[in-house]
């Protein structure tokens, strides 16, 4: 395994994503920051350019032949990716009644931030059982969580979480045998992005934390969490 560690960041190009880029790629860690498209990337290249490890790449998780296309030309450059961080998602239903949810609107939800999660570990997965290494990052939310149930609303956005942290805890159990292949959830908090608002008491640079602590755990460490602040958060 190389020495330099190899870091997929989906949906890089804003908010939690870019920052999660930059922290990655401060560590010394080369990062494939990914989004849908060119114009998206304009600050992921000034990165770039600024001498960070980190490449650009487009992929659309939420088709599989993207993700197909995609892994192909990564694998074909490394031999296995160390790191995966599955943060792209979508909230489109934000603060809508369930009684009131068009279905179409939960379906294209559960395909990026559900689907597109689960074609990114296939596509991913197995060049780290090869190597024997990996850490799987899955951004989660506290909106997903069922314990913690506080309000209604939202429930595209909401259950497709709540399928997300059941995602990780099963491919966690999957992965059992693979004790260097760390897989776990991360709840960035209410942060100032698109989805957070203006009054959210997080920036964006605090939002990543979590996820990059994760993705750099010391083998050993546990698998099959979801955590916030660096500490574990129920499901």
């Amino acid at each position: 395994m190389s020495e330099i560690k190899t870091a997929i960041v989906t949906g890089a190009n804003r908010g939690i994503g870019i920052e999660t880029v930059r922290q990655l790629a401060a560590r010394g860690i080369q990062v494939i920051a990914t989004a849908r498209s060119f114009e998206q990337t304009a600050a992921l290249q000034a990165m770039a350019k600024e001498g960070l490890p980190v490449l650009v790449e487009l992929v659309d998780i939420s088709s599989s032949a993207s993700v197909a296309a995609f892994a192909e030309r990564v694998l074909q450059e490394f031999s296995a990716v160390d790191i995966l961080i599955n943060n792209a998602g979508v909230a489109l239903d934000k603060w809508v009644p369930a009684l009131g949810l068009d279905i179409d609107v939960w379906r294209q939800t559960m395909e990026v931030n559900l689907y597109g999660t689960l074609r990114m570990c296939q596509a991913f997965v197995p060049s780290m059982q090869a190597a024997g290494y990996g850490r799987i990052v899955n951004v989660s939310s506290e909106l997903g969580s069922l314990t913690d149930i506080q309000m209604g609303s939202s429930l595209a956005y909401r259950s497709s979480k709540t399928a997300l942290n059941s995602l990780t805890a099963l491919l966690a159990c999957e992965l059992k045998n693979y004790p260097d292949i760390l897989v776990n959830a991360s709840c960035p908090g209410w942060v100032k992005t698109e989805l957070g608002g203006e009054d959210a008491p997080l920036t964006p640079a605090q939002g990543a934390d979590t996820t990059v602590w994760l993705a750099t755990l010391p083998s050993g460490s546990a698998s099959g969490g979801l955590y916030r602040e660096r500490a574990v958060w129920p499901w």
